[in-house]
This record gives structure tokens, sequence and C-alpha cells, in this order.
């Protein structure tokens, strides 16, 4: 391969090196056809007298100073010695310390290198560059013949150099090393205008960033990004790694505890190395103190450390923040129908579904640490069609519910079609189970809902491994949830033997207070949940006393506009629970299913 046509294109770069803009391109004309070889050098040398010789290179930007040099190194042979560099526009100037290596680059001109062709010229005399121009490792200055360019030209280059080609990736670590903001006198470390300026002209130019770095970067506070949720309300990853962050209310300023526009769906934070973190992780119970901590003002955060830990709020939920309790306590499980043998663990089995959820309609492999080494998991399918009214109404709006995917590992059904395959009956071990849940459906439970989830929980005496009594928490929960793919809903039931988590295990680490010994699932088609809903055994008249007044003037107008009695009106009510819009505009599709004496 000859080395003015080669067509290597590793040299560097590729999909996450960010591609530099055009900012002006200078007005010098690169003549010659790309690929041929040929030298693209100025058509006299007058004024060469020796020493480094400046080439201008055109086409780099989709690659970065450290691997184009190594690209260079490469390909001529030998090392390039690259002693300055500076930039105009899209075009780099490198400054190499002779003639001959200056020679040796015109070769290459046309070589393909990070998706681009590369084109070289011998700048004779060199183009002279302004303190105010941006720069690579060195600083050329001069006045002759420079341009001006602001402070703002700088930073929009500086972030089109740490920006991933999708816009959605910010890296701003280092900063106080890099030669950009070095050529514009600023001290990030000393001041917070810095940040807040960056972080202003990024919103601007990536409003999608969901990612952003600032390791590095010797922060002892983070007041200046206090804006970042304004700026990038989705933003869902954040790392500080190896900063000076000594208190953790220093995150106060991005959560709702100290700003108006908190990270509410940060689902990733890397604190690594930072003083808070150490120090918490060297108490006695510090894994779960500083997972605590964190979900105090982060409850949607999944992953922290680059370990999935649950939990406690899902993306986009209401949550509050100003304590553990508070953010446990309103989630929507516990409904009037529940049964809790006492606070204790009712607030564990709160916490507990609340990460399990999150985790298993979003990071199903993340729940490995919270199952036990032999835990078991089974499941049921229940094929029979629902019973309720409106639930039926629902089931047969939706599209064919396929289940032979969970048929095929059902253990209950003892006959089968014989066009699905049976696998197994119990999954047993924990690589086993998160073998299998993986490979179900993506599912969506409506946390959010109250009235469409009740559970049940209380403790239970069981023989341990060795013959010695061991208490359980047993919990049983009743819901449904959406397959996104197809849209449909199916209904569960599923059953937690749970024992607390050890102290020290990767489930404490990951903050659940439980390990799970046995998880039954049961489903089947929807069946609604007006089962636990308060439903009076004799209902009374729509105009009833025993109605509030808001209720009443519900009942009397779905009454007006359905044509139901009373009894069933209250029915329909309370199977949306209450929801009078809701009812109303469920009730033409129902309306054909219902029985005559339904209506007056």
């Amino acid at each position: 391969r000859g080395r003015g046509r080669g067509r290597d294109q590793n040299g560097g770069g590729g999909s996450h090196n960010p591609m530099f803009s055009r900012l002006g391109a200078e007005s010098d004309s690169y003549q010659g056809a790309a690929g041929s070889g040929a030298a693209f050098t100025d058509t006299s040398m007058v004024g060469y007298t020796g020493g480094p010789v400046q080439v201008s290179i055109k086409g780099w930007g989709g690659g970065t100073e450290a691997s184009l040099t190594r690209f260079l190194d490469t390909k001529t042979g030998q090392p390039v010695n690259i002693k300055s560099i500076n930039y105009r526009g899209d075009i780099m100037y490198v400054l190499v310390p002779s003639m001959d290596i200056a020679q040796e680059l015109l070769k290459l001109s046309g070589i393909r290198y990070a998706g681009d062709k590369l084109l070289f010229q011998l700048k004779i005399p060199q183009v002279r560059f302004g303190s105010g121009e941006s720069t690579g490792r060195d600083t050329q200055v001069g006045s002759s013949g420079s341009e001006s360019v602001t402070i703002k030209d700088r930073l929009i280059n500086l972030l089109q150099t740490r920006a991933d080609m999708q816009g959605s990736s910010l890296d701003l670590s280092s900063l106080a090393q890099d030669n950009i903001i070095k050529s514009i006198g600023a001290d990030p470390l000393r001041d917070g205008k810095v940040f807040k300026a960056i972080l202003v002209i990024a919103a601007q130019i990536y409003p999608g960033l969901v990612t952003i770095s600032f390791a590095d970067n010797g922060l002892r506070s983070l007041k200046p990004m206090v804006d970042l949720g304004v700026h990038f309300p989705g933003l869902r990853n954040l790392s500080l790694m190896n900063n000076m962050i000594s208190d953790f209310r220093e995150l106060d300023c991005l959560s709702s505890a100290g700003s108006t526009a908190p990270l509410s769906q940060l689902a990733e934070l890397i604190m690594i190395g930072n003083p808070a973190r150490e120090t918490e992780l060297a108490q006695p119970s510090g894994g779960l103190s500083y997972v605590d901590k964190v979900h105090q003002r982060f409850p949607t955060v999944s992953m922290l450390d680059m370990n999935p830990v649950m939990p406690r709020a899902q993306p986009g939920l209401p949550t509050e923040v100003s304590s553990v309790g508070a953010a446990v306590r309103q989630l929507p499980f516990p409904t009037e129908q529940s049964f809790v043998e006492n606070q204790g663990i009712g607030d564990m089995a709160t916490a507990f579904l609340a990460g399990f959820f999150g985790l298993y309609d979003g990071n199903r492999s993340g729940l490995a640490d919270i199952y036990d080494q032999a835990a078991q998991f089974s499941l049921m399918v229940d094929t029979s069609h629902p019973t309720n009214t409106f639930a039926q109404t629902k089931a047969q709006s939706q599209k064919h519910v396929d289940l032979s995917v969970y048929i095929r590992i059902s253990r209950n059904l003892t006959r089968v079609k014989s066009h699905i395959k049976r696998t197994s009956a119990l999954i047993v071990g924990r690589d086993a189970i998160i073998q299998t849940i993986t490979q179900l459906p993506a599912t969506q439970h409506p946390v959010q809902d109250a009235q469409r989830f009740s559970f049940d929980a209380w403790q239970a005496e069981v023989p341990g491994a060795h013959g010695a009594p061991q208490t359980l928490a047993i919990l049983v929960i009743h819901g449904e949830f959406t397959e996104p793919q197809s849209q449909n809903t199916i209904s569960f039931d599923r059953v937690f033997a749970l024992a607390p988590s050890p102290p020290g295990s990767p489930a404490a680490s990951l903050g659940s207070p439980c390990v799970i010994v046995n998880d039954q699932l049961t489903l089947r088609r929807y069946n609604g949940f007006h089962s636990w809903l308060a439903m009076p055994a004799d209902p009374p008249a729509a105009t009833s006393g025993s109605l509030a007044p808001e209720q009443q003037e519900m009942a009397r107008a779905l009454q007006e506009q359905t044509g139901l009695n009373a009894e069933w009106t209250l029915k329909c009510l309370e199977n949306y629970g209450w929801n009078y819009q809701l009812a109303l505009s469920e009730f033409p599709q129902i309306r054909g299913t219902l029985p005559p004496e339904a209506f007056q």
C-alpha cells in the first residue's frame, strides 16, 4: 500500500470523537487532486531560512490531537515531534522541527483519517496567531495577521472537541488542563463563571445532552452547576468522579432540596474519589447510609458508582426527598384493602417493591444481587377469560395476547398446546432466574396509579437450612403491567418470601432491605382492579346521603349521560376510581357488554 494512497480509516478518531465545526474557514485554497499523493505546497518557498516549518492540515476534524499525532507518526515511519498546534476555523496548523518532516507530511495528502481525507500545505511564511485565537498544545503569540476571536468562539471550539457525534454526551473533565481554557486565562477551580458560561453555550448547541462528566476538576462546591437542571432537564447520567466534594449537602443544589429545577430524571451518578463518599463508606453501615444519602437527593438513581442500586422512585414521578421515610411512604402500593402486619414490615415491603419494580422494568440484570444464591422462581399462566364486565371490555379491545412465551416456563399447567415447548418447571439459583426473567417481554408497571395495586405483608417462621427457625417476610402483591411493544395489559399476582439482607452483602450495598428467597409469579388476562376497591355490599342510591356531595353530583351526572341505574352507576364510578371523565369516556366501549338490568 503506497503511503500517499493509503485507505486506512482507523487512525484514531472514530464515532466517539467530535466533528469540529466550520467556524469561519480560512481563505487558503487547497489545490490538486485529493488522494493523488501530490504535495500540496505553496508555489514558492521564498523566505524559508531553515528551522521549524509550519504545515496546515485540513480534514482532521473527526479525530483528536493525540490520535492524529499517533497516526502521523505511524504513517511517516518516524516521530513527527509536533512543537505547537494552532487553529483557525476548521484548519489545524502544526509546527514541525524540519523541512524533511514537513515534506513527509505533504506526501500523505489525500490519505483517509477518521472518515475524511487529510490535506497538507506548507505555510511559508508562517501564519501568525494572536493570543486571542484558539490554540492547541502551545500558543504562538503575534499581532501580525491575527483575527478577532471571541471567548464564546473559543468555548464553542472547546465543546465541539468534547461532545460526541450525536450531541448527547459531553466530557468536561480536567478543564484546567485544557489548552483552550488556558488560552483565555481562565481558572475553573477559582472562577465559577467558567462552568456557568460553558453550560449556557452547551445548552444552545446540544440541548439534548443526557450525559455530562465533571470528573477530575478539583471541585469543592457544585454551586456553579446550580442551573444544570434548567439547561438539561432530561439529564440521566452525571459523573463527579475524583473531585474534592466533602459534604453531601453540596448535592442539594442539583436536587429538589435546593433547586427549583432538580435532576428528576437522573439514573446514574458517579461519586468515586470524593471525600464525602470515602468518609461515608468507612462507617460501620457505610454502604447502606451512602446509598440513602444519595437517594434522599436523587431517588431515581439506579446506577451508583457503576454498580446497580435499587431506586426509590421512577424518573418523571413526583417524589418527596426531605427524608428516606417520606420517599418510601409516598409510593402508591398501599390501598384500603391491603393487610400489613405492622409498620416496620410495611416500610420494608414498600421500599423493596419500589426498587424491585424500578429495576424489573428498566434493568432486570441489576436484580441479580437481591436474589439469594439458592432462590427459587416459578411462573403460572391463567389462560381463562376475565369474569368482570368492565375488565372484559378492556381485554376485548386489546390485540391477541400471546402468552406462549410465559407458558414455556410455566410450572402449574399440566397440559399445554403441542406447538409450545416447555423448557422447565422450577427455576432454581440466582443466575438461572436472571437469565430467565431477562428473556421475558419488557414491562411497565403503572406504579404512579395507587388504585391499580394492592399488597399484603406479614412475617412467618419457617425451618431454616439447619433446622433452626428462620423468620421471613411474606409479601403478596396484586396489580397489572403493560408490555410496551404490544401495548397489551396483563394482570398479575406475585408472592415473595424475603429474608433480611446480611450486613455487607451485595444486596445491602445496593440499598435493598432484603433478599428474595422465593418468587412466585402468576399471570392472567387483564381482570381489572375492582376486586380490592371498597365496594358497598348493597349500593345506595346515587343521591344517598352516604356519599360525599361531589360524589353525589358525579353519580347524578353519569346517570343522566348513560341511562344506568343507581347500582350500576356506582359500580362504574368505583371501577374507574371515581374519575368521572374516565368513566364517561369508557362507557361507549362497554355499553354493549352490560346486562339489561344495568339500565333504568
